[in-house]
């Protein structure tokens, strides 16, 4: 069984299992509990079992991969050589790890010492806010023992930015990536990535992988990983819905525009990703099945 998923077990967090799979949820939505995407195929009646067993409003997930861009997608990475890169990115990476020491710590001396970089980090987000001291605290120390990993980068001994890895045993993954915007400009994020790529893609020979494309916002976060020896790996989006949510989004997918419109809040944040999402449903759904790899 992969470790994270043991992890998982062993800490009693809500796992739910069909055909071998494992699944939890996650901002809501029912995924597979697995943090190495792998394709997964599921007939209508099992989706309506996990739904009903986990009462989740819908689950989302992918059956396959092709080999041209689709509107989903994941980044991985499973070769890395810095020579590989363009000149820019090289020498933003030299300059990110002269004005930087990179370096694993500790997640109880990260729970201790990391919160105000946390806190920090989020004066570059828009319509977010940093969790409380005490759900920091978990997310350090409740990973102690477990699959993980942590890195930090230091200028002259202030913490400037920290990553939190998941390692598999042919893979890794970062769930957690949070810079002190006050230091962004010395090039930190380009020495995070490389010390990590270099780890565990180069000297351990694993895949690293960064997650799906974000339905709740924009990001060009992808774009910097493709940057930094990423690729972009296109797939498919399946979602089924739990029936009332169904018929809610087939009511309301006419009227995107109007919902562009209504007020800024957290509702109208939540209704446009989930039509967000449903458009990528549709259009990857569109696709000739025969140009699936």
């Amino acid at each position: 069984m992969d470790s994270y998923i043991r992890w998982l077990q062993e800490t009693k967090q809500p796992l739910y299992e069909i055909a071998g799979t494992y699944w939890r949820i996650y901002q809501k939505a029912l995924v597979p509990a697995s943090i190495k995407p792998e394709p997964i195929q599921l007939d209508s009646q099992q989706e309506r079992e996990l739904l009903h067993r986990s009462g989740a409003p819908f689950m989302r997930y992918f059956t396959r991969t092709v080999n041209y861009p689709t509107a989903f997608w994941y980044t991985a990475c499973n070769q890395y050589c810095l020579n590989d890169l363009n000149l820019k990115v090289r020498a933003n990476i030299r300059r990110g790890h002269r004005n930087s020491r990179v370096e694993r710590v500790d997640p109880a001396w990260l729970a201790d010492h990391g919160y105000p970089c946390y806190t920090a980090a989020f004066g570059r987000y828009r319509n977010a806010r940093p969790e409380s001291k005490d759900k920091f605290d978990e997310m350090c120390r409740g990973a102690i023992g477990g699959p993980f990993e942590f890195w930090a980068a230091f200028v002259d001994n202030e913490l400037a930015g920290f990553a939190k890895c998941v390692v598999g045993d042919d893979y890794a993954a970062c769930l957690v990536l949070k810079l002190d915007p006050n230091f962004i400009r010395l090039k930190i994020a380009s020495a995070l990535q490389d010390a990590i790529l270099t780890t565990y893609v180069s000297e351990q020979g694993k895949t690293i992988h960064a997650g799906f494309r974000s339905v709740l916002h924009d990001t060009n976060n992808h774009d910097f990983l493709v940057r930094h020896g990423y690729s972009y790996i296109y797939c498919d989006l399946k979602v089924a819905y739990q029936p009332a949510v169904r018929t809610a989004i087939k009511l309301l997918y006419p009227f995107r525009p109007v919902v562009d419109r209504i007020p800024a809040s957290s509702l109208k944040g939540n209704l446009r990703a989930l039509l967000f999402q449903e458009e990528i449903r549709r259009s990857t759904n569109s696709i000739e099945q025969s140009s699936f790899q």
